[in-house]
């Protein structure tokens, strides 16, 4: 293996996703170390010791394996963010919060005022839409909840650092979604020290999955991730610039932040800050823009103009 500029691994994998995701599991009784390595050999496709790190996804596995500031594990917390998020920009941009517990059986569904989001605090993949409450399962969400509230993330899967320690609990947010029960638009800032790098536009996130990759001035760019562009470009929101600022100031304290806010009939959400998007899994191709956008985090080089789609 070598410490610098990693070389391709002798293996070619012809997996499919899931099928890395399965082997990476059977993996984690490996050591720290031994088990990043591995997994970021399975998903990006790369053997590499991590100990010098030059691309995107080797700073994000490398940092992964470090002790975080307190500050991250904060930002991680679904419901501690929202104090840092109150300091920085505004309680203003905080989806009302109807309730916070750390027991299912405390989930008061009588006091809910209408549709809404519950989500586990300490981890990811851990959200249940509720956009209708009378037809709602009760007992299955409290079951979800319950599980949910049982698991250590930081062990249950990829041992993101970030999420080590958190407290288990579950928030009740209000659903911003469409009337129908979609769950809005989501708008990822990829942030190198308050500067945007990136902005991934996620669509039909429950249904027909879609993610596309724009320059923060919003064209297209040339590559590619786990999911499909939208048909059609996403429309700017008219209000962009502000969605801009609001990502700057959240991500100011961060040599890389990924900030994901809505924008709901013109009025702005936070949604999340995450320090280690898709647990290290997603391999963006070509696999020279996952150096630019490392070239981006260490030295604040931007993008190339090559990597964006030509009209």
């Amino acid at each position: 293996m070598t410490a610098g500029r990693p070389r391709r691994s002798a293996i070619v994998w012809q997996m499919t996703f899931d099928a890395r995701v399965l082997l990476a599991r059977r993996l984690r009784f490996l050591p720290d170390r031994p088990f990043a390595i591995a997994k970021h050999a399975l998903f990006q496709g790369e053997l590499t010791t991590l100990r010098n790190p030059v691309t995107w996804s080797q700073l994000l596995a490398a940092k992964n394996l470090r002790e975080q500031d307190p500050v991250v594990h904060q930002t991680s917390d679904k419901y501690a963010v929202r104090e840092y998020v109150a300091e920085k920009v505004g309680e203003d941009y905080l989806i009302p919060l109807y309730q916070v517990v750390d027991n299912a059986a405390d989930l008061d569904f009588d006091a809910i005022p209408g549709p809404c989001v519950i989500k586990g605090t300490h981890g990811c993949d851990m959200t249940v839409l509720v956009p209708d409450l009378a037809a709602a399962d009760r007992a299955a969400i409290r079951e979800t909840v319950r599980r949910w509230l049982g698991t250590d993330f930081y062990k249950a899967a990829w041992r993101e650092t970030p999420y080590r320690g958190l407290k288990p609990r579950a928030v009740v947010e209000q659903f911003i979604g469409t009337p129908t029960g979609d769950a809005p638009t989501d708008y990822k800032f990829f942030m190198f020290g308050g500067v945007p790098g990136m902005v991934v536009v996620d669509q039909d996130r429950f249904t027909g999955h879609t993610s596309t990759m724009l320059t923060p001035e919003w064209r297209q760019y040339d590559i590619s991730g786990r999911f499909a562009f939208a048909e059609k470009p996403p429309v700017q929101p008219a209000n962009y610039a502000e969605m801009l600022d609001v990502a700057k100031a959240l991500s100011a304290e961060f040599a890389f932040a990924r900030i994901d806010l809505y924008n709901v009939d013109g009025k702005i959400y936070f949604g999340e800050i995450t320090h280690n998007p898709g647990g290290g899994l997603v391999r963006l191709q070509p696999r020279e823009f996952d150096r630019a956008l490392g070239d981006m985090w260490r030295h604040g080089t931007p993008v190339p103009e090559r990597f964006v789609a030509k009209n």
